[in-house]
């Protein structure tokens, strides 16, 4: 009932009406055509009939009734189609072409823009975060706050998340706080984040080009942070570290711990305690990954990190 309820709050967010405007979250709903997949429909569907059916007896029958024909007749789901822009990125990157990257776009003589998207790559695979979320990003000490993205579609662990960034020393996390006011300062408004955004994507598939390797794009830092995390963090850890609600969302949807670099990146960001007692385990996941995760931590600890490229510092 709980999950049916955030739901509704979350589609009356996205419908930009009242939470008690049950008719107008509906009819936006039953509007949105080409807008979900189907899986995404019935959830929605779900959590607005259970609300018209706790709303009863102060919602008339009449009333009820023409909300559920309301729901009945729509939306129509998105049509499959081509993989959409996430699901094209890449997902992996060897550690020293990643390495190989970042000097490059760190060169004397760069455009600033290079430089800034080193930063910006060099720290994501540590933080692994959503492009929306770096515009919103708070460090409070050594405590980064992150407002989640996906949080009202309820794929999220609440609103917001805590990552402990003891592990970074204070040179990474005076530069994580530097490149925020950058990063904010130049785009405080969400247009123009997007703007920024793109014009940093476009310097990074410049260098790769350059250097010739394939195209990485910023948001496969996150993919190789949480491929990196999976060795040596649990699923829970991993899960609150990303922001999601359950365990199954990174098994699923991202990388794999297989393409995990050899050795762990310094200075690392670790979820709190509490957040991480949030997640929701899956038994799809837990008892193999965390059989996995506790293999792979040993024989990451008796091979040592010998043979890999020093992850660059900040």
């Amino acid at each position: 009932m709980i999950a049916y309820r955030q739901r509704y709050v979350g589609l009356c967010r996205l419908a930009d009406v009242q939470i008690n405007d049950l008719l107008g979250a509906v009819r936006w709903f039953a509007g949105g055509h080409n807008r979900w997949v189907k899986s995404t429909i019935r959830q929605y569907r779900a959590a607005l009939l259970q609300v018209i059916e706790d709303s009863q007896p102060d919602l008339p029958i009449a009333a009820a009734e023409e909300l559920s024909a309301i729901l009945k007749l729509g939306p129509k789901p998105r049509q499959s189609g081509p993989p959409r822009t996430s699901a094209k990125k890449r997902k992996s990157v060897p550690k020293s072409e990643f390495g190989l990257l970042l000097r490059h776009l760190r060169n004397r003589g760069r455009h600033p823009d290079d430089r800034l998207a080193a930063r910006l790559l060099n720290h994501n695979v540590r933080l692994f975060l959503r492009p929306s979320e770096w515009r919103t990003a708070i460090l409070q000490g050594n405590i980064l706050i992150v407002r989640n993205g996906k949080a009202t579609n309820g794929r999220a662990l609440g609103f917001h998340r805590r990552l402990d960034l003891t592990d970074y020393g204070p040179e990474g996390v005076n530069d994580l706080s530097k490149l925020l006011v950058v990063l904010q300062k130049q785009a405080h408004t969400a247009e123009g984040f997007r703007r920024l955004w793109g014009r940093l994507a476009s310097r990074i598939a410049r260098a790769c080009k350059e250097i010739g390797i394939k195209r990485l794009a910023p948001y496969t830092t996150r993919h190789i942070g949480m491929a990196n995390a999976k060795s040596w963090m649990s699923p829970e850890e991993v899960a609150a570290t990303a922001g999601h609600k359950t365990t199954a969302t990174a098994s699923s949807h991202y990388a794999k711990r297989r393409t995990a670099w050899r050795s762990k990146p310094s200075g690392v960001a670790r979820p709190l305690p509490e957040d991480v007692a949030k997640v929701i385990g899956s038994r799809k996941v837990s008892r193999e990954a965390n059989l996995e995760f506790m293999k792979n931590r040993e024989e990451r600890m008796r091979d040592g990190p010998a043979g890999d490229t020093p992850t660059p510092p900040f």
